[in-house]
């Protein structure tokens, strides 16, 4: 039977993106999701902003007086701000719903007759837009039981319209109060408070813009927990070509469930992608229904920083951080740093002692705190997560924002002065002090290509989301000895022993993984372990399997320890944890490497176990002794190329310990000899049809070393993130010169 026919209420079903206007931008995003294939989202219907025009007109002019001295005394002062919000609001809560409003409400609500309670939210015809959030500007109000209840909240988001916060939040985002309205949208409650899980996720990570990975963030009950920042949540990822899940730390959902999510995710981004002619990422509510078990999606919103597709600034420290004391640390939100007088405020009441600059520390900060967000140089929190709405909002306005410190204002002191960096990663510090550093505005878009690839070293899974966006050709060297001292910390015999190996394969995969999917699809090259015996004995449980040697550096390390009886089983976990990134994930990019191989039969008897453990994928040498350059052609056969590895190969030929400051004085990688050796073995890998790279720092720091290098035609550079930028333009413009010649 045909719904009854209404003229200022509208079934979801029958609106859409074109209906903007009518129904804002909430609930014309839930008419496109309610209608596209596979998703699934809450029965409802949308009380139009035509409803609200006519529920406003008794009151527009006196609305609009109160306004135009708003404008006219300025946005600056909170005191008439909050008086002109708390004026306009009571207006519109004491008016009554005429017959045919409240008619049209109830002949709705009936007609939905929802089995439990239902959600009442806000939809504003500014918001959830790709340049303009304005999350939690407006009310939202959840398991309203009743006709009665239900219009009593529909009057209360009508007049959230004129928070102190929405006005302000419009005032510094350019829209006039002449041109925003709101529309009410009532949907069957999805009851992730029995027994339910809610979330939100990201196409797109937030801090970096790296696109290869789905951030999703889980918390058990309603979701509202997460978006107000009083539950730090956890932070699943998921690969996006694949969706397969590589991070489920707490296993509240299983994997089922999240790569499910994904693949929502993406076609919703894919639907609107063909709505606005180009890619935008996406912000979307989600919540698993405790009774049904089933997903749906409460509401999708555009990204509003990545989306925008413009350039971002990157900060790089230069002093020595060290002596200077931390004091809090937490999850960055925006990669950039400030710095100014800590000030320490408990509630919302207290904004009007904030000044411009200062950096403020508090509890948790909610849209409410929206006024003064934007005269802060830095936010710290001691609760929430990086998609909370304060989240949202600092990033928006650009603002450094640490949460979920837990401690930050008990351990930062009033007035005291502090920077806020949120750039080194997934921690972001609070200093005590101003530690020195430089400023560096990079624009991708004038980076030339270079003939000679450009690829980075990639130590910590932690780094690879921003590493990857930078300009680079991939991963040249990914050692998997620091993933194993931060991410297991366990010797594998050890753990081979107490028959737990399957936990240093799934915390190697989860490292693995984390970097492989970074920078997929471009070739990421993993380098086998490389510690030393003494290293190795530092692992929890690693004494009892480690000897005990005068010089590490050129003992039991690398290749001589794969193929040994006392290692072997050991090294076919890592080969393990290769194939399942490899396979069950679909990383194709990964490649492996073997470092420190002295002669060509152990090359061939590692070469023999990488492939028997059924690792498919191009395997490298290292290139850092004599011998594995005079023998090259003996070597070569074995693999897919060299890396040269520049500073253990200037350490052998030199015959000295680079780590000793009595002879440091000789350590130079543009010491002739080394240089013979490399030219060298670059000439035989061109002859071969081996690939041959060079991981090391010599090339950034050396423009002539770097010339050299360019001149004997090497494929690769393989460098330090901080520098990728600097050795690219470098190259560039040698091989510029030497096309000119």
């Amino acid at each position: 039977m045909p719904s009854k026919q209404y003229s200022l209420v509208r079934w979801l079903k029958d609106i859409g993106s074109d209906d903007l206007a009518l129904v804002g931008g909430k609930n014309a995003s839930l008419g496109e999701l309610i209608n596209l294939e596979g998703i699934k989202v809450p029965n409802g219907f949308a009380i139009t902003t035509d409803a609200f025009k006519h529920f406003v007109a008794p009151l527009r002019d006196e609305i609009m007086e109160r306004v135009e001295k708003l404008r006219a005394d300025g946005y600056e002062s909170m005191t008439l701000l909050d008086r002109t919000s708390r004026e306009i609001r009571s207006m519109l809560e004491e008016q009554s719903f005429d017959d045919r409003l409240k008619g049209e409400i109830t002949d709705a609500y009936r007609e939905l007759n929802p089995v439990g309670n239902v959600a009442v939210r806000s939809s504003a015809t500014a918001e959830d837009l790709p340049d303009a959030s304005f999350a939690g500007q407006q009310d939202t109000f959840l398991n309203v039981a009743n006709l009665e209840e239900l219009l009593d909240k529909t009057k209360k988001c009508f007049s959230s319209l004129y928070t102190a916060r929405a006005m302000s939040y419009r005032h510094g985002t350019g829209f006039s109060e002449d041109d925003v309205s709101l529309s009410v949208g009532i949907q069957v409650m999805v009851r992730a408070d029995w027994n339910g899980v809610s979330g939100v996720m990201f196409t797109v990570d937030t801090e970096t813009g790296n696109e290869n990975l789905i951030l999703i963030t889980p918390h058990r009950g309603l979701g509202e927990a997460i978006v107000q920042g009083e539950v730090k949540p956890d932070e699943i990822l998921v690969l996006r070509h694949s969706l397969c899940v590589i991070q489920n730390p707490q296993k509240i959902l299983d994997d089922a469930h999240y790569s499910e999510l994904a693949k929502q995710a993406v076609a919703i981004e894919d639907h609107y992608a063909g709505k606005f002619g180009r890619r935008v990422y996406m912000d979307i509510e989600w919540a698993l229904d405790g009774q049904s078990r089933e997903l749906f999606i409460l509401q999708a919103r555009p990204e509003t920083i990545h989306s925008r597709a413009v350039s971002h600034k990157r900060y790089f420290f230069v002093d020595d951080k060290e002596k200077f004391e931390v004091l809090a640390t937490g999850r960055p939100v925006g990669m950039k740093i400030g710095h100014g007088a800590a000030t320490i405020l408990d509630s919302v009441a207290e904004i009007d002692s904030f000044k411009e600059g200062q950096v403020l520390v508090t509890r948790m900060t909610d849209p409410d705190w929206e006024p003064i967000m934007k005269k802060a140089s830095g936010i710290v929190t001691d609760q929430g997560g990086r998609t909370c709405h304060a989240a949202i909002v600092a990033r928006e306005m650009g603002v450094p924002c640490i949460v979920g410190t837990e401690t930050g204002t008990k351990t930062i002191a009033q007035g005291r002065e502090v920077t806020v960096s949120c750039v080194e990663g997934e921690l972001a510090t609070v200093f005590s002090g101003l530690p020195a550093y430089e400023v560096e505005e990079i624009s991708l878009e004038h980076i030339p290509t270079t003939r000679t690839k450009i690829m980075l070293n990639v130590g910590s899974p932690d780094k690879a989301l921003a590493s990857a966006c930078l300009p680079q050709d991939g991963v040249g060297l990914a050692r998997l000895e620091f993933i194993i001292a931060s991410h297991i910390g366990q010797h594998p015999l050890y753990l081979l022993k107490l028959g737990k190996e399957d936990v240093f394969v799934e915390k190697l995969v989860s490292g693995l993984s984390r970097i492989a999917g970074a920078f997929f699809p471009k070739p990421v090259i993993f380098r086998f372990s490389d510690f030393k015996s003494n290293e190795y004995a530092n692992l929890t449980g690693g004494r009892a399997f480690e000897p005990e040697e005068e010089n590490p550096m050129l003992g039991w390390r690398g290749a001589s320890r794969y193929y040994d009886d006392r290692y072997r089983e050991a090294f076919k976990l890592e080969c393990a944890a290769m194939r399942k990134v490899i396979e069950e994930f679909g990383l194709d990019n990964v490649n492996v490497m073997v470092p420190f191989v002295r002669t060509p039969r152990e090359a061939e008897r590692v070469r023999a176990i990488i492939d028997g453990e059924g690792v498919k994928a191009g395997v490298y040498m290292m290139c850092e002794i004599p011998s594995n350059v005079i023998l090259a052609k003996d070597f070569l056969p074995y693999f897919d190329g060299y890396s040269i590895g520049s500073n253990d190969l200037t350490q052998t030929t030199l015959g000295l310990d680079r780590d000793s400051a009595l002879v440091s004085h000789l350590y130079d990688e543009r010491n002739e000899a080394v240089k013979i050796l490399i030219a060298s073995v670059i000439r035989t890998c061109k002859e071969m049809g081996k690939k041959v790279g060079l991981c090391g720092q010599a090339p950034s720091d050396f423009p002539d070393f770097a010339k050299f290098l360019v001149e004997c035609g090497i494929d690769s550079f393989s460098v330090t993130a901080d520098v990728a930028v600097k050795t690219r333009l470098l190259v560039a413009e040698i091989e510029k010169a030497q096309a000119d010649r």
